[in-house]
Order: structure tokens, then C-alpha cells, then sequence
């Protein structure tokens, strides 16, 4: 009997110690986390939103003990960029230093930007002409206008690039016929290479590598090697 009291109490003991570690590996985790949320606000000034980050991996201390996080999941319903919304973002990063100044492995994030959002970049950015307004069609941006009392649709195409979405025209329809550019008595340059979103408040090394336009708006994409730390 004596055996056995003994090997239960220690069995209490171990389950103490294993739970207080489990308990303080928690705390760590928490505190990384928060800091995390906090820091983003200080690294990049020009984003705003609220942010959640989630620390992987089944324990925190080695990490911190290492000086890396295996990976962090930051997620936001919307951040606003350039004065674009940006909703449902999703940040995942791998191999984070916590100390000295190695770079971030990788980052892919994901967001979207509503297509409303994009027709105001596209206002505040493009010196429109009179006469000239934007509209959605069927999901695609437009600049319509009438000419002699028929329709005229520029239908506007988003181009990514590294740094920037730009603004290009697609085609001219007016009426039911597929128009040149050469006989439109508007000038329409203003949306051709324009930039309405620009991405530089983005640490250097992340890039936009696709764009895809859906009924809710534009999914953006973006990825990033070696991202550096010390900015």
C-alpha cells in the first residue's frame, strides 16, 4: 500500500509540473502573440486595421528558446491601404527571427478588395471627363458616357503589378458594336497605366503576383521571399 501511495503522489506531482508548463507555455504564447499584433502597427504606419496573429507549432517556449517562430497566421476583416479596403486578409509567414536580423522566410497573404473600393480608387486617381462616369457591368468597372443619345462603355481592365494595380481599358462597346479607341471623341487616357492602388507601404520583398476580379471583388494575392526585419 505504501508503494502504491507513493507512485501516486508522484503521478500528482508530474501532472503539477506538466500542467504549470502547459500553463506557462500558454502565457508565452499569448504574450508573442500580442506583441505581434502590437508591432504591426509600428512596422508598417500606413495599413490600418485591426490585427489577430496566431503563433503554430505544438509549443511556444522552444521557439522562443531558438529565436524563431516556425509560423505566424495574422488575419484581419479589413486593413485599408492607399485609402483602399482591403477585406478578409490573411497573412501567413514562416521561419520569423525573434532576435538579430535574419529576414522572415516567407509571407503569402491573401485579401479582397470590394469592387465599390476600387471604383473610388479609380475616381480619386483618374481626371475623368465631363460627361464620363463609372459603373459596374456585370462585375466589370466602366466608364460610360452617351454618345448622341447611344451608350458608350470603356470597359476598365486591373492590371497587377509588383508594387501597384494599374488601370487599363479592355475594349470600347457602344450600342451593341466593339469600338477603336481612334473614334471615341472622349479622351480616355487618364485610364491607361494609371496607378490606383499603390502597394509601396508594403515591406520591400513582397509583391503582387495575382489578381483575379469575381462578383465581390478583386482577390488579391501576395507573396514574399527574405523578407528583411530590420526596416
Amino acid at each position: 500500500m505504501r508503494h502504491l501511495k507513493s507512485a501516486i503522489a508522484v503521478l500528482v506531482a508530474l501532472g503539477i509540473l506538466i500542467g504549470g508548463a502547459w500553463l506557462g507555455d500558454r502565457w508565452v504564447r499569448s504574450e508573442i502573440e500580442r506583441r505581434i499584433e502590437a508591432g504591426i502597427a509600428d512596422q508598417v504606419p500606413e495599413i490600418e486595421g485591426t490585427f489577430e496573429a496566431e503563433v503554430s507549432g505544438r509549443f511556444a517556449i522552444p521557439q522562443l528558446i531558438t529565436g524563431s517562430l516556425e509560423q505566424v497566421t495574422i488575419t484581419s476583416p479589413e486593413v485599408i491601404t492607399d485609402g483602399v479596403a482591403i477585406t478578409d486578409v490573411v497573412v501567413v509567414a514562416d521561419d520569423i527571427p525573434i532576435r538579430g536580423d535574419d529576414p522572415i522566410a516567407s509571407i503569402h497573404a491573401t485579401g479582397t478588395a470590394p469592387t465599390d473600393s476600387v471604383v473610388t480608387a479609380v475616381e480619386r486617381r483618374v481626371d475623368l471627363p465631363d460627361g464620363v462616369t463609372l459603373e459596374l457591368r456585370d462585375g466589370q468597372i466602366a466608364a460610360v458616357a452617351e454618345i448622341f443619345g447611344v451608350p458608350l462603355e470603356a470597359l476598365v481592365e486591373l492590371v497587377p503589378q509588383p508594387r501597384a494595380i494599374e488601370v487599363s481599358i479592355e475594349r470600347f462597346v457602344l450600342g451593341d458594336a466593339v469600338v477603336d479607341v481612334s473614334d471615341i471623341p472622349f479622351d480616355l487616357s487618364g485610364l491607361i497605366g494609371s496607378t490606383v492602388i499603390d502597394l509601396d507601404a508594403l515591406p520591400e520583398g513582397i509583391e503582387l503576383t495575382d489578381l483575379t476580379v469575381t462578383p465581390d471583388g478583386i482577390d488579391l494575392v501576395l507573396d514574399g521571399t527574405d523578407i528583411a526585419t530590420d526596416v
